[in-house]
């Protein structure tokens, strides 16, 4: 049966992108994700094929459902930077998700939105996303989430503050520096401040610098007063509200640290 015919107008790129087509999109990438996950799962249950061609099989299937993970994780960061973009569309979507997605989502947009301030940007969507880091840079995710449990053990700062500030500074360290200002390492210490904290550790140790780091909070404050010792970490209020936020939503679900390991890589 054909359709009426209609007028077909040019999309203009000042247009906020449909709140249903979003929504649509966010739910794909997670779905894309939940069932690479289930694929790893069950694979690596399984035991080792015990001849050649077997094995390169299953090793194969492992990697395809571990890319399959990343670009679902890269293709909701594409989403969560648009919603990010405009406030009517981020109104309008959040209430068609899932209210376990809704709410880590809310709050790691408000985070990328006190990144925004911190950096004197207002016109928030000017800001694209940029795959231009190797996921492999990184220390693996699970050894990530071992050491801010370690630093949690020890000094009582709750992993997921520790996390937050280790995305902000370095991209789970990707970006090591020296910054402009000379800091170095995963979670950016001045080597001064490294001399003080690090007990002779290692500053580009991701381990030795998530420990560095809970010491420093605690000596202003933590965990009793995280938002006091948080801004020694950086003198700016909108820093401050940036890691309360992201650590708000690895709290609500722990797979979002998962999702957010892979924002901004390749691979």
């Amino acid at each position: 049966m054909a359709l009426p015919a209609g007028a077909v107008s040019a999309h203009d790129p000042l247009v906020p992108p449909s709140a249903h087509h979003e929504a649509a999109r966010i739910i794909s990438a997670e779905v894309a994700m939940t069932q690479a996950q289930a694929q790893l799962t069950a694979l690596k249950a399984q035991p080792a094929p015990t001849t050649l061609m077997d094995r390169i099989r299953w090793e194969m299937s492992i990697d395809a459902a571990a890319y399959a993970y990343r670009e679902g994780a890269r293709q909701e960061e594409l989403r969560v930077y648009e919603l990010a973009s405009y406030d009517r569309v981020q109104s309008a979507v959040l209430p068609l998700l899932p209210a376990q997605l809704a709410r880590p989502l809310d709050d790691t947009i408000a985070g990328l939105h006190s990144l925004y301030i911190l950096a004197g940007i207002d016109e928030y969507y000017l800001v694209n996303v940029h795959f231009n880091h190797s996921y492999t840079d990184a220390a693996p995710v699970d050894s990530l989430r071992s050491f801010y449990s370690d630093a949690q053990r020890r000094y009582g700062v709750d992993a997921s503050y520790l996390a937050s500030i280790n995305f902000i500074e370095s991209n789970f360290g990707r970006i090591n520096g020296p910054s402009s200002a000379g800091a170095m390492g995963p979670m950016q210490f001045l080597p001064g401040t490294w001399a003080n904290w690090g007990n002779g550790g290692n500053i580009m140790d991701p381990h030795d610098a998530i420990l560095a780091a809970a010491r420093y909070l605690v000596h202003y404050g933590a965990p009793g007063n995280m938002r006091q010792a948080i801004f020694h970490y950086n003198l700016d209020y909108d820093y401050v509200d940036s890691v309360e936020f992201f650590a708000r939503a690895y709290r609500a679900d722990a797979h979002w640290l998962d999702r957010m390991y892979y924002w901004n890589t390749t691979g």
